[in-house]
């Protein structure tokens, strides 16, 4: 039942995601660059709905590697975002968190794997930056690029991160940020500001 559910869900991803008019605004220029270096995506946890079909669509010539909680609710949504080739390191701050990051750390070494992280995910506080993506940013030397939807039409759900769900055939725009560098020695004051940029970037600003 489990799997047929998995399948179900992401069929009905599909359609529904190929009926939206989709602009996009690549500041980041990783949309249709499948020869562009690597980088760490980031993205509001009430963003996730059309990112998994988006990747897939926009960013071919790579994979993706995301971090998902090993709760019962975080199995079902690696499952389904592996329909759409993005594969999944189990933990979170609460649940095998270090053996996550390691896992994502050792898939940073490949040039075509995108490590995808919600910086408020999974349990918030909702669209506030968590300073696990600013350390792994200055680990692994990558930038940070940005990535929203601005839906026209959508259900926004009653649960903690405010879920967006597109109606059919909304207008949406897609738009990535500029890279966003963490610098291995950066002071905390620098630090506030990397992540005072990085929350305005993953508004759309």
């Amino acid at each position: 039942m489990t799997r047929f559910l998995v399948w179900l869900s992401a069929l009905l991803i599909r359609l529904l995601t190929a009926t939206l008019r989709v602009t996009e605004r690549d500041r980041g220029g990783i949309l249709d660059h499948p020869d562009r270096p690597p980088v760490i995506i980031a993205f509001w946890h009430n963003r996730l709905f059309l990112m998994a079909p988006y990747y897939e669509r926009y960013c071919w010539g790579h994979t993706a590697l995301t971090i998902i909680s090993r709760s019962k609710d975080g199995q079902f949504m690696a499952d389904v975002a592996l329909k759409f080739g993005v594969t999944s390191a189990r933990g979170s701050s609460s649940r095998h968190g270090v053996s996550a990051a390691l896992t994502a750390m050792h898939a940073a070494r490949d040039e075509k794997i995108d490590i995808v992280i919600t910086p408020d995910g999974p349990r918030g506080p909702r669209h506030q930056v968590q300073p696990g993506i600013l350390r792994f940013a200055q680990t692994t030397g990558r930038p940070i690029v940005t990535v929203t939807t601005h839906l026209r039409w959508k259900k926004v759900l009653k649960n903690w991160d405010r879920f967006e769900i597109p109606l059919p055939f909304s207008r949406c725009e897609l738009i990535t940020g500029e890279p966003i560098f963490v610098p291995e020695g950066a002071t905390e004051e620098e630090l506030g500001a990397i992540r005072e940029r990085l929350a305005n970037s993953l508004h759309g600003k």
